[in-house]
């Protein structure tokens, strides 16, 4: 049984879901293309690590690296 999450990708504000096998933070990272290096992943204000667990229904944000001058 699948994990759904819902994200929020800044900077691009855009809002995706997403469905997950294992339902860990580094299988959504690179589910939506990235390194884990190059984001952070948030849940209720609190930073998440690659390897923690998300729940079913959860709302997290993922912050991409920007570059650039």
């Amino acid at each position: 049984m699948g994990v759904k999450v819902s994200v929020l990708i800044l900077p691009e504000h855009r809002i995706t879901t997403v469905e997950l096998e294992t339902g860990k933070v580094r299988e959504l990272v690179h589910k939506l293309g990235y390194a884990t290096e190059g984001v952070i992943v948030v849940k209720d204000g609190r930073p998440l690590l690659e390897d923690e667990q998300l729940e079913d229904g959860d709302n997290v944000t993922l912050y991409r690296a920007a570059s650039g001058g």
